[in-house]
């Protein structure tokens, strides 16, 4: 257990490097400055490079860079040009709806996916096995923009269950805030869904396959408990595995989503920062999804030690 901690958290050093290295440079490829993006297109150019020059973007690129990954090594990541404020407090304040919808729909999602994959491996033969197969590859192959769209359409234009845009505060107003949120959490939840009971199903299969099972069965051991006692546990370790992989897909899902639904969450902010070309924002963001993915991963690998004994023993 020690040493798969110090291995992950050698692993998040590397990713954060690599990863505010590479957006460092790749941000700058972005036509644009950040201060003729605040000033406007009427700027006079004295203007323009008296605002660059105070927001310490006149120097050589390589110098900002030192500057920037050294401040951010103290946790500095410094201060949104389209906020007025630190990084780290736009990154906090925008959290919630982000990490709600991403958890909410993973845990929803597996909830689901077990007795889902459980019931169509049991009985592959069965109409519900057969119908499971093509609506699985229908939520996988579904794009989650046109899915939203038609959600917006007809459950929030022509019926009007639920807002189609906006966002209400889930701390202060949970009730009315869940609302808003129902409708991106399905969305995200038609591809996560699909791809665990896909996983999970064809796990199972395999593993009913094992002779123990027909020792159970010969000693009287009850179906139901068979298929939840000893064959879930082991045909969870690669849905674990996806879940864990599947990650930076849902926070991608999500930034799109928050666009579509106008929610104010990391996505949302993430590409406002970019039309503004706030350097500062972009940078702090990605690397706060960063360590999301690898702290994501790292709780994966911890489940399936829990799952599986044999991994803890190796």
């Amino acid at each position: 257990m020690a040493r798969l901690l110090i291995r992950r958290l050698r692993d998040l050093v590397i990713v954060l490097i690599l990863v505010g290295t590479a957006m460092f440079f790749i941000i700058r490829l972005v036509p644009g400055q950040p201060a003729t993006a605040m000033l406007g297109p009427y700027a006079t150019q004295d203007q323009i490079d008296a605002l660059t020059k105070a927001m310490h973007l006149d120097g050589p690129l390589i110098l900002q860079y030192f500057g920037w990954i050294t401040n951010a090594a103290t946790g500095d990541l410094g201060t949104s040009i389209t906020f007025s404020q630190p990084v780290t407090k736009v990154i906090i304040d925008h959290a919630v709806p982000t990490i709600f919808m991403a958890v909410a729909s993973t845990i929803m999602s597996v909830a689901l996916a077990v007795p889902l994959a459980l019931k169509a491996a049991a009985k592959p033969r069965s109409l519900w096995a057969r119908l499971l197969s093509p609506v699985t590859a229908f939520g996988l192959a579904l794009p989650s923009f046109w899915l939203a769209l038609m959600l917006v359409l007809f459950l929030g234009v022509f019926v009007e269950i639920f807002p189609v845009s906006g966002y209400v505060d889930l701390l202060s107003h949970p009730i009315e805030g869940l609302r808003y949120l129902v409708l991106p959490i399905v969305v995200l939840m038609s591809h996560q869904l699909a791809l665990f009971v896909a996983t999970l199903r064809e796990s199972i299969s395999g593993e009913l396959l094992n002779l123990y099972l027909r020792t159970g069965r010969a000693k009287g051991v009850k179906e139901r408990t068979l298929l939840y006692r000893h064959v879930l546990p082991n045909a969870l370790l690669p849905t674990i595995t996806v879940a864990g992989a599947s990650f930076g897909h849902l926070l991608g899902g999500a930034i799109v989503l928050e666009m579509v639904f106008v929610i104010p969450g990391w996505g949302l902010t993430l590409y406002n920062g970019i039309q503004a070309r706030d350097y500062p924002l972009i940078l702090g963001l990605t690397l706060t999804i960063a360590v999301l993915f690898v702290i994501v991963n790292l709780i994966a690998d911890l489940l399936y030690i829990v799952a599986d004994p044999k991994v803890r023993v190796r």
